[in-house]
Parts: C-alpha cells; structure tokens; sequence
C-alpha cells in the first residue's frame, strides 16, 4: 500500500492531478496539502471538525478535500447549483468553521473564515508552515442527502485511525481493480460522493486523476481519446447523451483504453444499458447500487445481460436482506425493504438526528428506504423508494417499476411516475414523459400499451408528454415534493 504521501516520496515527478492545461505532480500536491495541514495546525482546526467546499470542479477542490482528508478534517461539499438558502442551511447545520469556495464575494456570519481558489487561496498556502499528514484519507467527506421529506441531512461517519484508514482504501482499491497505472476522468461534480471516492481513490493508488470542469459528451469521448483514461464514474444522464451523439459520431473516438466505467445514480433504460456495453470495451461497463451511505452490490456487463434491470449481487463480506414493516425476511421475489449489511463495522450517522439515524439501522443492518426484490441467485432488483411509493386504493405501487415499463416503449427517452391526490383512491398514479425526439406519441396509446404490460392499478391514469424532466445535479429524476 502506498498512498498520497507515498507516492511523493517514492514516484514524486509522476502526474496526480490534470485540469487542461495545468497539473500537479505527486511532490507538489504533497506538498500543498501539507501547507494546508499547517494553515488547519495554526488555527486549531483539529480531527473531525468540518471544512465547507463550495465550488465547481476544479484542482483546487480535489486538492483542498483529499488535503484535509489526510489530516482527519472532514470536508462538508457544497453543491454551486444551490440557493443562497440552502447554502445557508448546508453551513449552519454542518458547524463548517471554514469555507473554501470559488465564488467570489461568499461569506456567511457562521464561518470563521473564508477563502476564494486563486491569490487569495495561493497566499495563504504560500504563508503556513507545512505539517505532517497520513498517506491515507482519515475518513469520509459528510455529504448530504437529497432530503426525499425533510431537510437534507449529513452522512457522517467518525475520523479513521491510521490503521482504518489504509484498510478502507485497500477495500476499495482491491473491489474496483485500482491501480497506479491509471488514468482517471471525472466528468461527473466532485461535490457529490462516487466521483470525489473513485478519484481519492485513484490518487492513493499513485494513478493520475482528470479533472473535467463540466460534462459534455463529445469533449468525455475526446479526452478518452486522446489520454487514453482507463476509468471513470458517470450517471445515466450521461450516458444518453453519449449514445444521442449518433453512431457517426461516436466511431471517430478510439476509446478502447477504457477498463472501467462505472455508473449508478439513477436506473437505466435497458436499450441505452445495451448501446453503451457494445460502444465500450468488453466488460468494461459496470452498474452498482449505492448511496451516500454505503455501497451495497455491483454488477458487470456480462451478469447484466443475462438479467438485465438487475442492480447485482452483494460483493464479498456484504450481506443483503429484504425485509417487510415489521423487519421480518421476504421470500425470495416478493417485494420489500433493503437492508445491508457491509463488511468493516463503519457506522454512520445522520448528523443532529437521532431519530433519522435510528430509524435507518437494524443492530448491523442499515436501509436508505429503497425497496426491491432478490432473485434466486441472490441479484437485487429496485423497484422504488418508500418516500416515492404511491398508495391508490389501498395497493402500494413502486414508481420505478412503472417508470421501467414506460420506457421500455420505443418512443420513449425518459419518464416519471408521480401519485396525485384522489378523493375516492388516495392517490392516483400520474406519468410524465418525455419522447424521444422526432418520434411521435399519443399518451392515450401509450397508456393503452402500458396496459398491456402492467396491472391495471399500477397503470398511469394520465400521462403528460413534455421536452424534460428535472434532475438533480447526481442526474436522479427530481419528484414532486423532493428537495
């Protein structure tokens, strides 16, 4: 095991961070980082006290938080695409004491200090003394929830001891193949928890890390092209946007390089799942399921195909279970709660919030709400969350079930499954969709076609077709009443 520090002493001129045209080798991020650490050491800035990053992808962001990360501080990301409002709320709830930003003018009366990326950052590592840090990240950023009721709240897990620490990457390194040889894209916000891991993790394995300052899917496929990138993280979004590039468009970029691309986020349409495992390498498209909370199953392009809609089975060490309101254990194929149970004993928190924190374990076991079914083989199939489960009549209907079948018609790029309000049911179940283009669609004939393939109570009682849905910055579809 090497890690960042490593790294700088053993292979100090090899490249770990590249944001076009600037990059930094391993010496000079090293020793950045420790001028950080001893800016934190002047101010008292101790193990597990938070830092606010507010800022869009850049060097400085992934410097400042695997920085801070080596000394046991725990960055707090801070999503740019938010209200004044909920920046607010991010900083007062999370007891940041300092905030790194590259918005200029940001204050916030809770901070005890702020500072801009540019001469004002580059100042202030030119004026501390360096201090000594880990290899290794003690610990995890505190990322935010997407609040499906309520207000979001921070996933917080304690400071690593050295020990934990080199054991936690190990367990990741090992899962997902990383390895000093590669060479690492992010096109996805490092303000969110996969792309920030997938790089941390990269630059611990002495690989090279490149940062896209936004995704755009003709420049992705070029940088894949023309650095030969070996691996990176996307959401589904993505991934059409790639595939709507058109075939002619797509042959022009050699991206037989690539050993890994690993999405999640939000589901998948099964033909855009298809285009992408034959545009990549051969198994070389991986899905897992996952939340700030904790990663739960993988599944490669292989296992896909063979049960396509699956989300994967448990990695070695996870256990998963499916369980009803009461806790009990489902039969295999029916309907219920996901709980996990993963290897290490790390334990996380809803920060200030007990009663959430409670409500998400079971002695070892923890669940984000999601529900879904196990195969015979042990593979794990979503249909929903239990925030999103419409109610109508008396009979739970799972969204992402519906939403599956009405993309699963050829006119269809993309749809969300909402309940809406009814006197007699409860609730009635409502679609948006949005088409795909140059391709006509009646919602009376798609409804009709729905039919076909679903109940009649999980069968959309009207559907809009629209240009587009929202999203979030993760690519998930944002519902009615999410934050």
């Amino acid at each position: 095991m090497t890690g960042i520090g490593e790294q700088a002493r053993s292979n100090p001129d090899a490249i770990a961070i590249v944001e076009h045209p600037r990059s930094l080798t391993f010496r000079e991020l090293d020793i950045r980082q420790r001028r950080l650490a001893g800016l934190f050491r002047a101010s008292k800035i101790k193990i597990g006290d938070r830092i606010a990053v507010l800022s869009k992808n850049r060097r400085e962001l992934l410097e400042v938080t695997t920085g801070a990360l080596r000394c046991g501080v725990i960055p707090v990301p801070v999503n740019p695409l938010l209200t004044a409002p909920e920046i607010s709320y991010l900083v007062e709830d999370s007891g940041a004491r300092w905030m790194f930003t590259d918005q200029m003018g940001m204050t916030h009366p809770a901070l005890e200090r702020t500072i801009t990326f540019g001469d004002a950052y580059e100042r202030s590592l030119e004026g501390a003394k360096p201090a000594r840090l880990s290899n290794f990240a003690r610990g995890r950023p505190m990322h935010y929830t997407s609040g499906t009721t309520g207000s979001p709240k921070g996933v917080w897990v304690k400071p690593y001891s050295p020990e934990q620490a080199e054991a936690a990457s190990a367990k990741f390194r090992e899962l997902w193949g990383i390895e000093s040889e590669d060479l690492h894209l992010v096109c996805s916000p490092l303000a969110h928890s996969a792309p920030h891991r997938f790089s941390l993790r990269t630059l611990e394995a002495g690989g090279t890390v490149f940062v896209q300052k936004r995704f755009d899917a003709e420049e992705t496929l070029a940088a894949i092209a023309l650095f030969g990138i070996t691996s990176t993280f996307m959401v589904p979004t993505h991934l059409e946007r790639i595939m709507a590039l058109g075939r002619t468009t797509l042959m022009r970029y050699d991206v037989s390089s690539m050993r890994l691309l690993a999405h999640a986020g939000a589901p998948i349409r099964e033909e855009t799942k298809r285009e992408v495992i034959d545009l990549f390498p051969w198994n070389s498209v991986w899905e897992f399921y996952g939340s700030t909370e904790g990663q739960a199953t993988r599944i490669s392009s292989a296992e896909w195909l063979d049960r396509p809609g699956s989300v994967g089975r448990a990695p070695r060490g996870t256990q998963i279970s499916i369980r009803d309101e009461e806790g009990s254990r489902v039969p295999r194929g029916e309907i219920g709660e996901v709980w996990v149970v993963a290897p290490g004993g790390e334990r996380f928190e809803y920060w200030g919030d007990a009663d959430k924190t409670g409500a998400a374990w079971r002695g070892g076991a923890f669940t984000v709400g999601d529900h879904g079914y196990l195969d015979d083989d042990g593979y794990l199939f979503l249909t929903g969350r239990k925030h999103d489960m419409i109610i109508t009549g008396g009979i739970n209907v799972y969204p992402q079930e519906v939403e599956q079948v009405l993309c699963g018609h050829p006119a269809v790029a993309e749809a969300l499954v909402f309940g809406v309000a009814h006197e007699e049911w409860g609730e009635e179940v409502h679609a948006s969709v949005v088409p795909v283009s140059s391709m006509p669609l009646e919602p009376d004939l798609l409804r009709r076609w729905a039919r076909e393939r679903l109940a009649g109570f999980k069968c959309p009682r009207v559907i809009s077709v629209v240009e587009s849905l929202p999203h979030t910055p993760t690519g998930k579809l944002k519902r009615p009443g999410a934050r």
